[in-house]
């Protein structure tokens, strides 16, 4: 194999590969786009090391020489098969038959896929120019983010609530650090259990475990074992349990003047029910729940009877009626393991009509409150897109940003699948002064990926690769919404396909009310709001 890299500053030169390919593996293996995971994480490559950016999160791109290939997620790096020399092999320059790779692996047998445990990855090392062993590197078929929830706060060792960050792998599987926090998720392969501990305890020290089976990531069913010194033992709690959901997430999109505007707003999630989470908006009583029933998430206004105590919510989770479906609105699942995702059609209850009629603008997304364009250096074209941007409702199915004191507005524009900076707010028009190619399940701009900005004195866009969209660190996490009347709601249709009243599709909204709300609360961006030239997405 030859070999490229790319070392922290620069890429050296394409060099020959020294090492001579291990034997065959002892079968090939058979592999198809359904036995293989649609998304992998790559992790483990020390930063300052070269080539620390194979790491990230990989998108299932189909077969290549008989077995699944992944992509970076907006980039041209992939990893695919070799036949020729059974490997895996991490390439830049995307999917084609080359001797040359960043990194690679000795196929095993069985290995479907490239996040196979016992693959053992030599990335390239231009000081030693020669492939290395890198023991911490691992592709992984896990979440990238995971959640305990349901630890009630009177009781001992409930700070390990939270968000927790896919960060490695710890004895062959993968490991998880608290955002907010020092806790970790990890394996201890002695004892086959999970543990949730200090990030730096040693050993089998833990505040909390789970008997691991054949886990290969922590998932809802295990059973939590808590340290409760008072006893001197690990006790079970069954209300406590390991989503792959965020801690947090927002509806927006709901007209104010509408019936049920009152679901709008920021939902935390606080327990589980049916292997799903439960979301409940603080100081209100809506909660959003699963129902298998029908395989729906339903959002319910009157979820608590009592808004804010937790502990009616932990009676619910154990003891609680869940076979109803009354609620204000509702989504067909579809299989997701939370209800943050702008794929989702959401049902509102409309007493006028006395039934649910489909509102494309309401959204339950995970995208931030705000986010920061930045890097389109002084001087040059439309260098007046840097700034704070805030969310503004939906637009095209996502979420929808708008800069405060310009029309400057960050929105998607489905029939290229585009990230677009508008200079003429939220309207349907494949005019645009940037524009970002939107990565597969992508929900919001704050993604990697090259932007292209507008340049008249080219007559198209140009790639600059400084530009990027970014979540500031003191961005909001709380929606700010008034107060609304009270909640209104009917049982949801026995069957998917019950009637309901569609109303006009967000590329079908008039440009007369291109948004659904102002941009919330914060610190305005800059821009100098001169007119500049525009060109077509499609240029």
């Amino acid at each position: 194999l030859k070999c490229t890299s790319r070392a922290p500053v620069r890429r050296p030169a394409s060099m020959q590969c020294t090492q001579p390919p291990s034997a065959p593996a002892a079968a090939a293996v058979a592999a198809s786009t359904d036995a293989c995971p649609l998304v992998l994480h790559v992790v483990g490559r020390a930063t300052a090391h070269e080539n620390a950016d194979l790491c990230g999160e990989y998108d299932n791109v189909g077969l290549h020489a008989g077995r699944p290939a992944y992509r970076l997620r907006g980039q041209t790096m992939v990893i695919h098969y070799m036949p020729q020399v059974h490997r895996w092999v991490f390439d830049r320059h995307g999917l084609r038959d080359s001797m040359v790779c960043v990194a690679y692996a000795d196929d095993l047998p069985n290995a479907q896929h490239p996040a196979h445990p016992g693959l053992v990855w030599h990335v390239w090392d231009s000081q030693a120019q020669a492939h290395l062993p890198d023991a911490a590197l691992a592709a992984v078929d896990a979440p990238a983010t995971l959640s305990i929830v349901g630890r009630s706060n009177d009781r001992q060792n409930s700070s390990v609530v939270g968000e927790y960050a896919l960060m490695g792998v710890y004895h062959g599987r993968p490991a998880y650090k608290q955002r907010v926090g020092d806790a970790v998720i990890k394996f201890h392969l002695p004892d086959s259990r999970w543990l949730l501990s200090a990030s730096a305890a040693v050993g089998n020290v833990c505040t909390a475990f789970a008997e691991a089976g054949d886990a290969q990531h922590p998932h809802a069913n295990l059973v939590w074992n808590f340290w409760e010194s008072q006893r001197n033992i690990f006790s079970p709690d069954m209300a406590v349990k390991s989503l792959a959901c965020p801690m947090h997430m927002h509806v927006i999109g709901r007209a104010s003047q509408a019936s049920n505007a009152h679901i709008c707003g920021t939902y935390h999630a606080a327990g589980a029910h049916d292997g799903r989470p439960i979301y409940v908006r603080p100081g209100t009583t809506c909660m959003i729940r699963y129902s298998a029933k029908n395989d729906r998430w339903l959002l319910t206004s009157n979820g608590l009877a009592e808004p804010g105590l937790l502990s009616k919510l932990y009676q619910w989770i154990l003891n609680g009626d869940s076979s109803s479906e009354q609620c204000s609105a509702f989504a067909a699942a579809r299989g997701t393991a939370h209800p943050g995702f702008c794929a989702l059609e959401w049902q509102v209850w409309e007493p006028r009509s006395n039934r649910f009629e489909v509102d494309p603008m309401v959204k339950a997304t995970i995208a931030p409150l705000a986010v920061r364009v930045s890097g389109r250096k002084p001087l040059r074209e439309n260098d007046d897109i840097v700034g704070e941007y805030y969310l503004a409702g939906t637009h095209g199915g996502h979420p929808a940003y708008l800069q405060m004191g310009t029309k400057l507005a960050i929105r998607y524009w489905a029939p290229t699948g585009r990230w677009a900076i508008d200079r003429e707010g939220l309207r349907n028009s494949d005019v645009c002064v940037a524009y970002l190619d939107a990565a597969i399940g992508a929900d919001h701009p704050a993604e990697s990926g090259v932007w292209h900005v507008f340049e008249s004195s080219r007559g198209c866009h140009l790639a600059d690769p400084c530009v990027a969209v970014v979540v500031p660190q003191d961005a909001p996490t709380t929606l700010q919404t008034a107060p609304a009347p009270a909640a209104q709601g009917g049982m949801a249709p026995g069957h998917p396909g019950a009637a309901y009243k569609p109303v006009l599709a967000s590329s079908q909204q008039p440009n007369r009310n291109p948004a659904r709300a102002e941009p919330y609360p914060g610190a305005a961006g800059g821009g100098s709001g001169n007119a500049r030239i525009f060109a077509r997405l499609g240029a």
